[in-house]
């Protein structure tokens, strides 16, 4: 039963690395149109659509290399195997790739907060504080992670002597 679930958690990640990549690709070619139809400063300031589009851009590396690193994860509990070696530093990559994230998300935040106040959307400006959030609760938990598996790798290790 435990396997099964390993497996069904590393279909759904190997499915959201997908429709990421197939998400990024979609922006990068609605960005290489308005290039090619004179992309400018004002058009940035004048439609922020596309600066959300880029920021989208910029998180995705960060998501992706957390995605991976999520499946090197699942795979080695899938083996049944506690490599300390290998979970530590991928909790801790994990970890940098949702601050770097959080700090994208804050970058944008401004803009989010123009395009409220343009289009008189007062719910834009919570749902950027969501946006916000989100990369650094999951921080928060992948540390809470990194350090329970320590424990648990210190308690393992005094059994074993």
């Amino acid at each position: 039963m435990y396997r099964w679930k390993l497996i069904y958690l590393q279909a759904i990640v190997i499915t959201s690395i997908i429709s990421l990549c197939g998400l990024a690709g979609i922006a990068i070619s609605v960005l290489a149109t308005g290039i090619q139809s004179g992309f400018t400063f004002h058009l940035l300031t004048d439609k922020p659509g596309y600066l959300i589009l880029f920021a989208g851009l910029l998180a995705w590396i960060p998501t992706t290399i957390a995605l991976l690193h999520g499946l090197k994860i699942i795979r080695v509990l899938k083996n049944n195997a506690l490599a300390h070696t290998v979970l530590v530093p991928s909790f801790q990559i994990i970890q940098r790739c949702f601050n770097v994230i959080s700090i994208i998300t804050i970058g944008l935040f401004p803009v989010l907060f123009v395009i409220a106040d343009q289009d008189d959307a007062p719910g834009i400006v919570p749902l950027a504080f969501v946006l916000i959030l989100i990369p650094v609760t999951l921080s928060a938990v992948s540390s809470v992670l990194q350090t329970l598996l320590k424990k648990y790798q210190t308690t393992f290790q005094k059994e074993q002597d």
